[in-house]
């Protein structure tokens, strides 16, 4: 069974272990050299880092997050999986505070931010818990864009104060909304203060 991205620690130079063993394998399918494959993660690893993020359009900082996992992984975490595993749970409460368990396929309950981890987390994708996480996580990233191209890009994430919406790129979102309205599609004609892509998914 595949590990999710989440299982993958964030790595960079200084590290080492089995998972720098494993990432210096990757390195070497995808035709960088790390150097020796010793589970050491030196200036010659941070650098085969840098040329694969470079190469692939990610943040060339030599730091391997959960991004450059997904690409190093071939992740086939996709924004429409990611909205339908959303859209799945339409129909269900919204409980402020609500804590799910990541694993379970079909939960009865959601805050924003926990329907936005859980359904990430359905399709191999890590994502934290709670707005006030989810915003610097993406700015982190590198995956801040407009509202306006959020709202027009199915999966992309809108946010305002202490909430969070997954846009389905058609004027409408998927949402734990409220306790008032549960979890459900809404219009995206509201007002939001940040855009963003979930990190790690293929739009």
């Amino acid at each position: 069974m595949r590990r999710d991205i989440m299982s993958y620690e964030t790595l960079k130079e200084g590290s080492s272990g089995s998972a720098v063993v494993e990432l210096q394998r990757r390195l070497l399918a995808a035709g960088y050299n790390p150097g020796p494959v010793d589970g050491i993660f030196g200036a010659q690893t941070k650098q085969a880092v840098m040329a694969f993020q470079r190469a692939n359009g990610l943040v060339v900082d030599g730091i391997v997050g959960p991004m450059t996992w997904s690409r190093l992984l071939g992740t086939s975490a996709t924004a429409e999986a990611f909205v339908q595993r959303a859209l799945s749970q339409s129909g269900d409460r919204y409980v402020y505070g609500a804590e799910v368990n990541l694993a379970d396929p079909n939960p009865s309950a959601f805050d924003c931010s926990e329907l936005v981890e859980w359904a990430a987390h359905q399709v191999g994708v890590f994502m934290p818990d709670g707005t006030m996480n989810q915003i610097p996580y993406c700015q982190r990233n590198n995956t801040v864009i407009s509202i306006d191209q959020a709202k027009r890009t199915r999966g992309a994430l809108l946010f305002r104060p202490e909430h969070v919406a997954i846009s389905l790129g058609n004027g409408m979102t998927i949402e734990a909304r409220g306790s008032a309205y549960g979890v459900g599609s809404f219009s995206a004609n509201r007002e939001w203060t940040l855009g963003a892509l979930v990190p790690g998914l293929r739009y």
